[in-house]
């Protein structure tokens, strides 16, 4: 079994450097990222950067972010 440091480094190049359009995958990686830490595995340091990466992912390519809703037109909202 792979132990926690390398498989959050592991996480952590996932993503900041997604190889292929996955963004459940992508979310799934966090959410690993989020439950070493509250093991106590990482620290909240690396949690952030964790967090930095995905944010920074989803900035440089929205594609690999949640679905998003259409925008409602101004005129059509109640």
């Amino acid at each position: 079994m792979a132990r926690p440091e390398d498989r959050y480094t592991d996480l952590l190049r996932h993503l900041a450097a997604p190889t292929n359009l996955d963004p459940a995958g992508l979310v799934a990686s966090l959410r690993e990222v989020e439950r070493l830490h509250s093991f106590g595995h990482v620290t909240a340091a690396q949690l952030e950067d964790a967090r930095q990466a995905y944010a920074e992912t989803i900035e440089r390519e929205p594609a690999q972010g949640p679905p998003r809703a259409p925008e409602i037109p101004p005129d059509e909202r109640t």
